[in-house]
């Protein structure tokens, strides 16, 4: 009778523990502390990255361009430079203060934690330096400051988005802890970001995939312009997570 009450008991459980002792269920909840938050980064990652893309069309709209970027620039983005860097996050380890945090609500959504606010200012940051970079594009081609469609600028402006997004994943390794702190370093993310780069590079310099998208040739300038506009995002973030940390 004992054994047939524990086989109904273990079938309704909702969770059976093997190993009673302590040290073994601390380091279980770690584990599922940093998957839960891992899925979180990536999350954040990817919203904020396409929330970027759809206002920078959309401001582009209101200011009386065409478009900045193709539909081929979009998808080429989506492709290499937001799924990489989504999954070598869902690599990144535990944070070190993971286990003094307070259990979360087991109601609380998602976006619970400040994400959704994260997500708008992230994006909205994406795309103001993606537009920027392509005034500047458009100023270093012409010497002049307007509204016009410009090759310079739509070229600038797409390596602007693809590396913004990737300094933007490094700010991701944590959503409140500004990466300086954090111990080690995320080898799958840092893969993710250079094979981002190069690819990024191949198909803005590579005569044959340049004209394939619709690419101009770039000086040097440009190219160091348009990175260091990208490069932003991480003093950005930096600052506003410092300011986030201090108001909690």
């Amino acid at each position: 009778v004992g054994s047939e009450m524990c086989i109904r008991d273990r079938n309704a459980s909702d969770m059976i523990l093997t190993d009673d002792n302590f040290a073994t269920i601390e380091k279980a909840i770690e584990e599922g502390r940093g998957i839960y938050e891992n899925i979180r980064k990536s999350i954040l990652f990817l919203l904020s990255s396409n929330f970027g893309e759809i206002i920078t069309m959309f401001l582009s709209i209101l200011c009386g361009l065409a478009s900045p970027l193709k539909a081929s620039h979009i998808l080429w983005i989506n492709l290499i430079t937001d799924c990489f860097p989504a999954l070598a996050l869902g690599m990144e380890r535990a944070e070190p203060d993971i286990m003094r945090r307070r259990p979360r609500d087991a109601k609380a959504g998602i976006f619970a934690g400040g994400l959704g606010l994260d997500v708008a200012y992230q994006g909205l940051a994406v795309s103001v330096l993606t537009l920027i970079s392509y005034f500047v594009g458009h100023f270093m081609e012409s010497g002049v400051w307007e509204i016009a469609n410009s090759p310079d600028g739509m070229t600038m402006a797409f390596l602007t988005l693809s590396m913004a997004e990737i300094v933007h994943s490094l700010n991701m390794r944590s959503q409140r802890n500004s990466i300086f702190t954090l111990k080690g370093q995320n080898k799958a993310l840092n893969l993710a970001a250079l094979a981002s780069l190069a690819l990024t590079t191949l198909v803005i310099e590579v005569p044959v995939l340049a004209n394939a998208f619709g690419f101009t040739p770039i000086r040097l300038e440009e190219y160091a312009v348009a990175l260091g506009l990208a490069v932003t995002m991480l003093p950005l973030v930096e600052l506003v997570k410092f300011f986030q940390r201090r108001k909690k």
